[in-house]
Parts: C-alpha cells; sequence; structure tokens
C-alpha cells in the first residue's frame, strides 16, 4: 500500500460531529502530508481557517451545530449557512463536491441505533444517493474518531472499549500516541488496520459500494457492545483515503 501525494482529488467536504479532534487529524493529512488546500470552520470560532496550497485539491471541513449525529438531518440552516459562505467567499460549492460525514457510534453521545442504521443505508455514496435527498458517505469510527489515532501506532486487534472517554483515556497514557507524529507510515498501519478487520471479521466488502459492508460492521459492533465486551477499534476514515484514490493497494 501506498499513500499517493500526487493524486488530484477535486473538492471534497467533510461534515465532522467534533469541534477538535476530527479537524486537527484532517488538518495533519491534507495540510502537512498531501499539501491540499484547505478551509475549515468550527462551530465556536467565529473564524474560517483557510491553506492554499493544490488549486487541484480542495478539502473542507466544518462541524454540525451539535455534537450529536442527529444533526446530519435535523439542523440544516445551520449547515445551509455555512455551505454560503464556501460557495460565496471561498469558491467551494458544496453541492459539487464528494461529501463525507465522519462520526462516532459512541452510545454516550449517539443513542439510537435505529438512527445511525438508517444514515448507514442512506448515506451510502460521496457523490450521489438515489434515495435521500442529499449525497454524502457516513463514516462511523467505534467507539470514537480515537480509534483512527490509535490504529495510526498501535496494534488495535486485542483492543476493545465501550466509549469515546475510554479511548482518550487509553491515549492519555500512551505516550508515544501523538497527533504530529502522523505521518505516511502511520497513515497506511491504519489503512492495514481498516482491513485486517474486514478481513478478521469475515466482512465482505466493495470500496466502492461500502454500505452493505458498513452495515454488516454495525450488527457486528453492537451485539459486541451489548454482550459487555466493548467495541472493537475499528475507524471508517480509511475508506475516505481508499475512495479518493490517495491511499493506493498494491
Amino acid at each position: 500500500m501506498k499513500l499517493n501525494k500526487e493524486k488530484h482529488i477535486g473538492r471534497v467536504l467533510f461534515i465532522v460531529e467534533g469541534s477538535r479532534t476530527e479537524f486537527s487529524i484532517l488538518r495533519r493529512i491534507f495540510c502537512n502530508l498531501m499539501g491540499y488546500s484547505y478551509i475549515e470552520k468550527r462551530r465556536n470560532r467565529p473564524a474560517y481557517f483557510t491553506s492554499r496550497q493544490d488549486r487541484y485539491s480542495q478539502v473542507a471541513v466544518v462541524n454540525t451545530r451539535e455534537s450529536n449525529i442527529r444533526d446530519i438531518s435535523g439542523n440544516e440552516a445551520y449547515l445551509d449557512e455555512v455551505f454560503d459562505v464556501l460557495r460565496e467567499q471561498y469558491r467551494f460549492p458544496a453541492d459539487q463536491s464528494a461529501i463525507y460525514y465522519l462520526f462516532d457510534r459512541d452510545p454516550e453521545s449517539n443513542t439510537d441505533p435505529a438512527l445511525i442504521e438508517g444514515y448507514i443505508n442512506s448515506l451510502a455514496n460521496p457523490y450521489d444517493n438515489d434515495d435521500f435527498y442529499k449525497a454524502g458517505q457516513l463514516l462511523l469510527s467505534y467507539p470514537s474518531i480515537e480509534s483512527y489515532i490509535i490504529s495510526n501506532f498501535k496494534d488495535v486487534n486485542a483492543l476493545r472499549f465501550p466509549l469515546g472517554k475510554d479511548a482518550k483515556t487509553y491515549i492519555g497514557l500512551n505516550t508515544d500516541i501523538q497527533m504530529n507524529k502522523i505521518s505516511e507510515d502511520t497513515v497506511i498501519k491504519a489503512a492495514h488496520a481498516f482491513l485486517e478487520y474486514l478481513e478478521e471479521e469475515q466482512v465482505e466488502y466493495d470500496i466502492d459500494a461500502f454500505a452493505p459492508a458498513s452495515c454488516a460492521v454495525f450488527t457486528k459492533q453492537e451485539t459486541e457492545y451489548l454482550s459487555g465486551k466493548g467495541f472493537r477499534l475499528f475507524s471508517m476514515l480509511t475508506l475516505a483515503f481508499l475512495q479518493m484514490g490517495i491511499l493506493e493497494l498494491e
């Protein structure tokens, strides 16, 4: 596997749940590693951050008004305002971009499994979804986005946490896990962890049509959690990199 730093990706929009960790990961990867143009708008900051580098590869990252997956469709007015600014001030039309929704399964913050499963089925393509009013690919992390950070540095096969705060505690206890040390090698390591999970759990998948696999993962993870074992660490952020072609299987 390799990271293709010459890949032009056009426009890609990430809509995320949190207000810090997701932004730090995506800025680290797209600005520092890939050298792409980058725009971000956080709900708790009035100003937009921009970095103009590659005109052929533009990434925008925004978050929902509330840190809850329900806000994907429950608070559209806020996102519509952000999209208007992206289009009018930054020449970044969201409706002409690949869209990814990056959210946690953490049962403390996202409490409705039926709603989440519905989003898995309806948000199934970053460019077009025939049965939903907007495009987008839902990327879930179990139990939280911290799973992606950990998988950059640790072998995660045996790790299980019931809640996102448990994953954060683990990071705090392992000082070798540092956001500013995410590199080409660690991103590839996390990608191998993503593929190894699918193989070990015997989940059939198609990278470009991943919704059935995502449903299978959700079912398996819910069973693990309800049995008291906790979620097996797994983040679908790698899927976006594979779909965009910046991670290439050799």
